[in-house]
């Protein structure tokens, strides 16, 4: 194994993983990412625009994303109010997307090993022992702002997440399992998982 791969597998299991940590998002209305690269001249009006505080510039100097705003699921979750996309003077972030429901920033995905519901369906089930730490949480659900329409709970118990999903990241955001959160978004407009921040992560997740 190289020294590279080395540190991209140290950075994976740290919870501490500044602009190499999984759930790293471009702003809600984000092109395509190598046009988003083209376009973006790091103005940082985006991250002044978000009265959330949410969006970030990254320090990471790879293909040049210095400068480049991001979300940081795992710190804080877009609140899709907008604000971003209309002080855009480039088009990296385009000005037409107003509308949540417009929003696709990636897709949630859950761990099910480890979230709590679906341990706590495995225990009800027979297939797992109980260890006296079973817990219904509802976190991600709650906390969704398109709830019951990106995300529902199958059977009242299990979490199912609906191509509704924005991406927005509020429920890894909630999410109470660490150091790894149960839940995670896969960006939609990163190239590959690695450029996303999100080194083997799946591989994680057995997928």
């Amino acid at each position: 194994m190289s020294i590279w791969e080395n540190i991209k597998n140290t950075l994976n299991n740290f919870p501490v993983k500044s602009s190499f940590q999984i759930n790293r998002m471009r702003p809600p209305g984000s092109v395509d990412e190598k046009e988003f690269m083209k376009l973006c001249v790091r103005c940082a009006r985006c991250v002044e625009a978000c009265p959330y505080r949410v969006l970030r510039r990254s320090s990471a100097t790879k293909n040049g994303e210095i400068g480049t705003p991001y979300i940081y699921a795992e710190v804080a979750g877009c609140q899709l109010c907008m604000k971003c996309t209309s002080v855009c003077p480039t088009g990296a972030i385009d000005s037409t997307t107003v509308e949540m429901q417009q929003v696709s920033i990636g897709f949630a995905r859950i761990n099910e090993d480890t979230c709590m519901n679906y341990l706590y369906a495995k225990v009800e089930s027979g297939e797992i022992e109980p260890d006296g730490t079973m817990a219904l949480c509802n976190s991600c659900l709650n906390t969704c702002p398109l709830k019951e329409e990106a995300i529902y709970l199958k059977d009242g118990i299990i979490p199912t997440i609906t191509e509704k999903c924005t991406g927005c990241g509020l429920c890894v955001e909630r999410c109470p399992i660490k150091p790894v959160k149960a839940i995670a978004v896969i960006p939609k407009n990163m190239p590959d998982e690695e450029t996303a921040g999100y080194f083997n992560y799946l591989k994680r997740l057995g997928k």
